[in-house]
């Protein structure tokens, strides 16, 4: 286990000393604006630039270091035939119950029995909520929308608003029209008293006008 770890080590080691942001380029820039290129520096580039691979990468990553660590914990607990019972034996057990621990979901059908898995699985839930944290901030990044699509929204809820706008004040004319018409067969004299009726009589007209020229024609 510390041989594997130790290689795990070294090759985060090689990631970093190669890596765009953290060579010795990179480190010289950051040096000169006055701060040191680190893990953390490295981590807020990756998420700003490659968010989604980073979080599919550090969520695969965590599942399979944290299930080997709580495995080996759990292992010679579950190789006892006489205290096994918590289906620890198989790596995709151990899986199963990082990944249910990691999103702080917890059904309780697999529980670690020894103190080191307990203890892995504290670490496993305290480490979820910071990686659920990370996949709401990429994914609520991945759907807001840019300067392009915002101002196409606009235009689209504009020119729904215009839409209704119009529609409301087509229907607003038709029923007061309507109730003038009403109006108009209770009081005959109504049509001289109303502006309202002038106007529809004067529109009226201008249609009958147009109608006439057009039948000419």
């Amino acid at each position: 286990m510390i041989f594997m770890f130790l290689r795990m080590y070294g090759l985060i080691r090689h990631f970093e000393r190669y890596h765009e942001f953290t060579d010795l380029y990179s480190k010289e820039v950051c040096r000169s604006h006055g701060f040191t290129s680190g893990r953390m520096f490295t981590m807020k580039c990756e998420l700003f630039y490659n968010s989604v691979i980073y979080i599919n990468v550090l969520f695969l990553f965590s599942v399979i270091i944290l299930s080997f660590i709580l495995r080996v914990f759990e292992l010679p607990y579950e190789q006892n035939k006489a205290k096994a019972n918590t289906d620890l034996t198989d790596f995709p057990s151990a899986i199963w119950l990082t990944v249910i621990t990691l999103t702080t979901v917890g059904y309780g059908d697999i529980c670690p029995q020894t103190i080191g898995g307990q203890i892995t699985c504290c670490v496993i839930a305290l480490w979820g909520s910071f990686v659920v944290s990370l996949l709401v901030m990429v994914t609520c990044e991945i759907f807001e929308f840019d300067e392009q699509e915002r101002q196409a929204v606009f235009h689209i809820k504009l020119r729904t608003a215009a839409g209704k706008t119009i529609m409301h004040a087509l229907k607003f004319f038709l029923r007061k029209r309507q109730y003038y018409l009403q109006r108009l067969k209770m009081d005959i004299d109504f049509d001289r008293k109303s502006t309202f009726m002038k106007l529809i009589k004067k529109f009226s007209l201008q249609i009958e006008i147009k109608k006439n020229y057009k039948s000419k024609k």
